[in-house]
């Protein structure tokens, strides 16, 4: 298992600020080793690659804000609105902080900051997010690109009378082969995980430790 692997991800799940073919190539690199994951990372990035600056951040955009079709923070994919989520949260913010990890304008659950978190973990720790939260929260994620989920939602914002923006954006976007490419990574150094829906508020509890003892939230 590489750890380093999955913050060479994390510039790619942030808005585009600036061209994005070093961290593509960085990327890249670290999962030439990875047939499977690879694979699935070359589509995205042929796509990132075609993108001019402004289609890129209006891509972002569309994907992750502006009616998005999913969350880039993991604790709402897996809990939703759910309380907690809060919990979860605050035991994260403690980890960052530990790690001396600054999670700038962004949540501690962004999936970016959480990349760039787990080398730091210890294994124990490490485990116990990945299997319990970041890996339902990816495949949550990745459950949001399916197309006739899409088409339904589309339905829905124009039977409520709301603007559909950039409709086309919704379909064959490279940001779900990303989080697919991610989620396989994960998937295969963690590989006991059940296949299932996150379940996000409807699942009964979510074991997250502290180093000093075990705090089980949402028992």
């Amino acid at each position: 298992m590489d750890v380093a692997v999955y913050p060479h991800f994390a510039p790619l799940l942030r808005y585009p600020r600036v061209a994005p073919d070093a961290a593509l190539d960085a990327c890249a690199a670290a999962l030439a080793p990875y047939p499977d994951a690879a694979q699935a990372f070359a589509a995205a990035a042929a796509a990132l690659r075609g993108l001019d600056a402004a289609a890129r951040e209006e891509l972002f955009l569309k994907t992750f804000e502006l009616q998005a079709i999913c969350s880039l923070e993991i604790g709402y994919a897996r809990f939703g609105e759910d309380y907690k989520r809060g919990l979860f949260l605050a035991g994260l913010k403690d980890e960052h902080r530990r790690a001396g990890h600054d999670c700038g304008d962004e949540l501690p659950d962004h999936l970016g900051n959480v990349l760039e978190l787990l080398p730091a973990l210890d294994d124990a720790l490490r485990r116990d997010l990945v299997e319990q939260v970041l890996i339902p929260a990816l495949r949550a994620m990745r459950d949001d690109f399916d197309e006739a989920r899409l088409r339904q939602r589309l339905d829905t914002l124009k039977a409520r009378g709301e603007i559909v923006l950039q409709e086309a954006l919704h379909f064959g976007n490279p940001y779900r082969a990303l989080l697919h490419a991610l989620a396989l990574r994960l998937e295969a150094d963690y590989p006991d995980v059940p296949q299932r829906r996150a379940g996000r508020a409807s699942e009964h509890f979510i074991p997250i430790h502290d180093r000093d003892a075990a705090v089980e939230l949402g028992a």
